[in-house]
């Protein structure tokens, strides 16, 4: 090895688990799908970060909360960029390395047809859906009981409401999220999502 990828691993070795090793990943990421799985891991961590800290987020608006994942990717060395303007006013957008493009829809959930558009601003607004522009994520801020549930019913609707779409589950089926995949619109290639709910009920019954 030399002294440079000697550092590297180093770095990596204790940065591991954390959201700086995200950031070291999709820096160094090598292909378009590592960039895709580095930004996904670092959305994980900002999301967990407002579920510790729900109590403090329920006057908070969608923006609000975009802007916090925001701040906290770019923290982690992942330059994101809130209300960009990229076919509209994008709530959250990563670009990288060549002509890396990942975009992000977020809702809080009051509706399915809130959703919905949302799903449709992703995909037929904001995205392009050539190679490298083909991965995008709708982000949901739930305040509702049954975190799960609500997402499993989301999976329906959107099927319902999008017969082109098809569904699949994550590496776990118990993770909140699921994955949907079909033809672009505008580019003809498959245009692949994740839709990941942000559990942020709190209602505590100790009062």
């Amino acid at each position: 090895m030399t002294p440079s990828t000697d550092s590297l691993a180093y770095l990596r070795l204790h940065a591991a688990g954390t959201h700086m090793e995200t950031g070291i990943d999709f820096l160094f990421a090598q292909d378009h799908g590592a960039r895709v799985n580095a930004v996904q891991r670092s959305v994980d961590f900002a999301c967990n970060r407002l579920i510790r800290h729900r109590d403090l987020k329920q006057a908070d608006s969608e923006n609000s909360l975009s802007v916090q994942v925001c701040d906290m990717l770019t923290s982690s060395g992942i330059k994101a960029t809130h209300d960009a303007a990229v076919g509209g006013h994008c709530d959250i957008l990563v670009e990288g390395k060549d002509d890396f493009l990942w975009l992000a829809e977020a809702k809080k959930h009051n509706d399915y047809s809130w959703l919905d558009k949302g799903f449709q601003q992703l995909s037929t607004r904001y995205s392009t859906g050539v190679p490298g522009q083909d991965h995008g994520e709708v982000l949901i801020y739930c305040k509702v009981k049954d975190a799960k549930a609500m997402l499993n019913k989301w999976r329906e609707e959107l099927v319902v409401r999008n017969p082109e779409v098809n569904t699949s589950d994550g590496p776990c089926t118990d993770l909140l999220f699921f994955l949907s995949n079909h033809k672009h619109e505008s580019s003809g290639l498959d245009f692949k999502v994740r839709h990941k709910v942000v559990s942020l009920h709190w209602e505590p019954k100790d009062n």
